[in-house]
């Protein structure tokens, strides 16, 4: 983070904050609704579903309320969303429509506070500075989900609820922070276009802004290719847990599972940031090619590691450095095609991107339901050409676009 602005580096940390929070609570929501609310497996997989299908949709709607509303407010407005919502769950209980309404805020605060997040590192940084800042930002989140989880263990240990209390405290603190130094920031360098970008906001809705989003072909490519990327990296280690759970057995599973997430941590914590400052506006494709590549080699490992279980550590790193480099290289496409004055509701459709991983765990459960367990990564490496395909078809409309603006 060095060289970015203090409001850039302050948010940065609070994505850390909160990614910690998510970390904490997130992937112990099943097992704390099973015990406490006494809820049963298929209202629990309803609760997951609904809260994280209803976070991704509002996303749509957030990326327009960026554009429209003061950011520093909508920030401080999320984050006390986000820690209200951790607050109350342990007092839902085992109801199922309250429960499905916190989950569904957890996530649309989080979701809200990303897409502010992008947009102002737009806002504040230069084209080849926000490359180095969505690479920190990634980072700083593989940071905070490798600390929350061995932490709410701990924490669960003198209370189930505990990990949720502490999230709303991490995050009602960070947001009293940034209220008194937000103001202090000012606002970014103006820009040229700032009176046009000002003008354009006061005139169009959210009408207005859907049917700008809908014609864009590049927007509408670069984000299928991004939905199917998500579907193959996105779930990654539940993915191969299902797998191994019924090519091996549960004693073979945990043992790999156990060592391949380290991996995987390893390299997105090391390299993303070596490997990201050498993306340009210009090699971007090229980048993401190599990216689907290691994909496919990675895939490729993992279907015929077998029992071998260095094998999977090999497969797991390589299919790890496709993830740092095609993540980054996502947000990349949407910064360069978002006009100025619709940042966030471009944000927010690639918010979209998350239906990816949302689907992963049931397409994963119907292939190894109906057909030989190798076939899912067969269905994966599919995933990826065809998601390769899509943000090639994407670069190809944005250039048309270049050379029409500039005529």
């Amino acid at each position: 983070m060095k060289g970015f602005p203090p409001v850039i580096r302050a948010l940065l940390v609070t994505s850390l904050i909160l990614t910690i929070g998510r970390g904490l609570t997130l992937p112990f929501i099943a097992i704390y609704l099973s015990r406490q609310g006494g809820m049963q497996p298929e209202k629990i997989g309803l609760v997951l579903g609904a809260g994280l299908t209803l976070g991704i949709v509002f996303s749509l709607y957030g990326g327009y309320l960026v554009d429209r509303f003061n950011k520093n407010r909508l920030i401080l407005c999320a984050m006390t969303l986000f820690a209200l919502a951790f607050f109350l769950l342990p007092l839902g209980g085992g109801r199922l429509l309250p429960m499905i309404a916190l989950v569904a805020l957890v996530n649309s605060a989080y979701a809200l506070y990303s897409i502010t997040l992008k947009a102002c590192i737009a806002e504040w940084l230069t084209i080849e500075r926000r490359i180095k800042a969505f690479s920190a930002n990634y980072t700083l989140v593989n940071v905070g989900w490798a600390i929350g989880p061995p932490l709410s263990v701990m924490l669960a240990k003198s209370s189930a609820a505990l990990p949720f209390y502490l999230s709303g405290v991490l995050a009602g603190a960070t947001a009293l922070t940034l209220a008194l130094l937000l103001p202090r920031y000012g606002r970014p360098a103006a820009q040229e276009n700032d009176h046009v970008v000002a003008a354009v906001t006061e005139k169009i809705n959210f009408r207005q802004t859907v049917n700008v989003l809908r014609h864009d072909k590049r927007l509408i490519f670069f984000t299928l290719g991004g939905i199917l990327a998500s579907l193959v990296g996105g779930q990654f280690a539940s993915c191969i847990s299902q797998y191994l759970m019924v090519a091996f057995d549960a004693d073979f599973a945990y043992r790999v599972v156990g060592l391949i997430l380290p991996v995987n941590a390893v390299i997105v914590i090391t390299l993303q940031y070596m490997v990201s400052r050498n993306m340009r506006r210009a090699n971007l494709m090229p980048w993401l090619t190599i990216g689907s590549l290691f994909f496919i080699i990675g895939l490729l490992g993992m279907a015929l590691a077998g029992n071998a279980i260095p094998i999977w550590m090999i497969a797991v790193a390589i299919f790890s450095l496709g993830e740092i480099i095609i993540t980054p290289v996502e947000y990349l496409v949407i910064d360069f095609i978002a006009p100025p004055h619709l940042k966030g509701s471009y944000y927010g459709v690639q918010s979209l991107d998350n239906l990816g991983g949302a689907a992963n765990p049931l397409l994963t459960g119907i292939i190894l339901a109906h057909a030989p367990p190798v076939t899912l990564f067969l269905a994966l490496m599919g995933a990826t050409l065809l998601s390769l395909w899509l943000f090639r078809q994407g670069f190809r409309h944005a250039s048309r676009a270049a050379v029409t603006n500039s005529l």
